[in-house]
């Protein structure tokens, strides 16, 4: 029960930041049909559609990629995934140690250190019609870079 509650957590904030961003309460509907078919059904493709649904609809938003609604989507959106793959797993009335979440919450932790990495790397990448070669391949370098880091913690 409290995995099925911490997906439901997780996804406060992504209803809260589509809120803010549309001008309609359907974006709002949506989070909240999506979040409770994930949290009543977690190994369905509650979660799979919650995390499209929102990236596509911030994607299609006005504004900066990198304006402080998608910086708190990101995290957001991975705990969901992690939170519904565990409630997928353990059941519903089994109590959970905290030294059982020590390795997920590791690999949380490592997976968002690695993408704000990138993020602030692609803060500084110049944008437009002009992104040179040598932009393109650098973040493609630091990308490499970090995974092979990633796998050696």
């Amino acid at each position: 029960m409290l995995m099925r509650l911490a997906v439901v957590l997780a996804a406060l904030p992504v209803a809260l930041v589509l809120h803010l961003e549309s001008s309609s309460i359907a974006p709002l509907l949506i989070v909240t049909v999506l979040t409770a078919l994930t949290a009543l059904m977690p190994g369905s493709a509650g979660a799979a559609l919650l995390i499209g649904y929102a990236a596509v609809a911030m994607a299609f938003a006005d504004g900066h990629p990198l304006r402080l609604g998608v910086l708190v989507l990101i995290p957001a959106l991975h705990l969901i995934h992690v939170t519904s793959a565990l409630a997928a797993v353990v059941p519903v009335k089994t109590r959970i140690e905290p030294a059982a979440l020590k390795a997920p919450a590791r690999r949380f932790a490592i997976v968002q250190v690695i993408t704000f990495a990138l993020t602030a790397f692609a803060a500084f990448v110049p944008s437009g019609t002009g992104i040179g070669l040598v932009e393109v391949l650098g973040l493609g370098a630091l990308t490499v870079v970090i995974g092979v880091v990633a796998l050696r913690i």
